[in-house]
């Protein structure tokens, strides 16, 4: 089966994308042709130089001032230039990408930008490009609108994300059935595509940054996000925010008693746990149990690494109880979020703090019906 792959745009947030393509790698989905707007765009072109890793180490090197120089900022400046200077981008481009080698590879590239000059969306694939101008039309579909305006055969041009972020539509055109889209959950508009075709959906679970400014931890945490939301899409992994290898469990996460039932909606009322565990139903879907998602805000509310893959929930729980241990051993908690995990409270105050807290008040449960569970009571 071979996929068009459609990626989006999102600025810094683009190294979402690496991770999306290492996945795809490694499982090995054949790619046919790859469009891309803004930052999509920019990791499409430089994808099709042939090596991954080197594009991955690029991604790996940028910081803050990698695009805009931070510190130097001058808002007068700025403004009097219409925006900042595009220059730090257009080197990089032009140091990574050869348009001979982006043209000799097999799988096409799709580039969405805008002109400003004509008022009109401009959607082009690799034959549609004059000679000469690759590198140029990838830079007009990352032109954010903060930038200086990118000039082509005196026509200005803007970020491709005006007009459609998440370039399907293109695909669909180009005769693809078969679409992967990446979205980086951004700013940006959409096009919808009214029609029938087998759609793979990636998107994080996880927040990923700032568009205009990257930074190496984020960078290196969105690589992983974007290579785990990949394998979950094709089924490989399950979970939501966490990535589990398997939901094979041991007792202490088999499903809940009729007992623990009726203990637990004596301390919130069944209004409660449908908000409190709405979106873990929906994206659970027919793999949602109330423990499972559970021990998935447990992990989340003690701050448990998501950046790694875990066996089963019983490898996700056994390091969450690693993390129990040892934050109490520090006491490295703030007092209140203490008490409210950790506390033994009346059940009334859990009531009351379930309405402003509820991803605490389901970790206190949670601990309690696992130490139960242990004691065997």
């Amino acid at each position: 089966m071979v996929y068009g792959l459609a990626l989006g745009g999102g600025g810094s947030r683009g190294s979402y994308e690496i991770g999306v393509l290492k996945a795809l790698e490694d499982m090995n989905i054949e790619i046919g042709a790859i469009a891309g707007t803004s930052i999509g765009a920019v990791n499409a072109a430089a994808y099709l130089m042939g090596d991954l890793e080197l594009v991955e180490n690029i991604w790996r090197s940028l910081t803050r001032d990698s695009v805009l120089k931070f510190k130097d900022i001058n808002i007068p400046e700025v403004i009097r230039k219409r925006g900042f200077d595009y220059e730090s981008l257009m080197k990089i481009l032009k140091d990574v990408l050869s348009e001979e080698v982006i043209r000799k590879n097999p799988i096409d590239l799709g580039i969405v930008t805008y002109n400003l000059t004509l008022r009109e969306p401009v959607i082009m694939f690799k034959a549609d490009i004059p000679e000469g101008q690759l590198i140029d039309y990838v830079a007009a579909s990352a032109n954010h609108p903060s930038f200086q305006r990118l000039v082509i055969d005196g026509n200005e041009y803007i970020d491709g994300a005006v007009y459609n972020n998440i370039p399907i539509e293109p695909l669909y055109k180009k005769g693809y059935r078969n679409i992967i889209s990446v979205d980086l959950d951004s700013i940006g508009m959409e096009k919808n595509l009214d029609a029938t075709f087998n759609h793979v959906a990636i998107k994080p679970n996880n927040p990923l940054g700032s568009i205009l400014f990257p930074d190496p931890p984020t960078i290196e945490k969105n690589i992983s996000y974007g290579y785990m939301d990949t394998l979950k899409a094709f089924h490989k992994l399950h979970g939501y925010g966490y990535y589990l290898r398997s939901l094979e469990s041991s007792a202490l996460l088999s499903p809940i008693s009729a007992l623990e039932i009726k203990e637990f909606n004596h301390i919130v009322t069944p209004l409660f746990i449908d908000k409190a565990f709405d979106d873990y139903r929906h994206r659970l879907d027919g793999e949602f149990s109330f423990l499972l998602a559970s021990l998935l805000i447990a992990a989340e509310t003690l701050e448990v690494d998501n950046c790694q893959i875990y066996e089963s929930p019983d490898d996700l729980l056994e390091k969450t109880v690693l993390v129990v241990k040892d934050r109490l051993h520090r006491n490295d908690i703030n007092p209140l979020t203490h008490r409210i995990i950790f506390g033994d409270i009346d059940p009334m105050a859990l009531k009351a703090l379930s309405l402003t807290s509820p991803k605490l008040v389901i970790t206190n449960i949670f601990l309690k019906i696992i130490q139960n569970r242990i004691l065997g009571v």
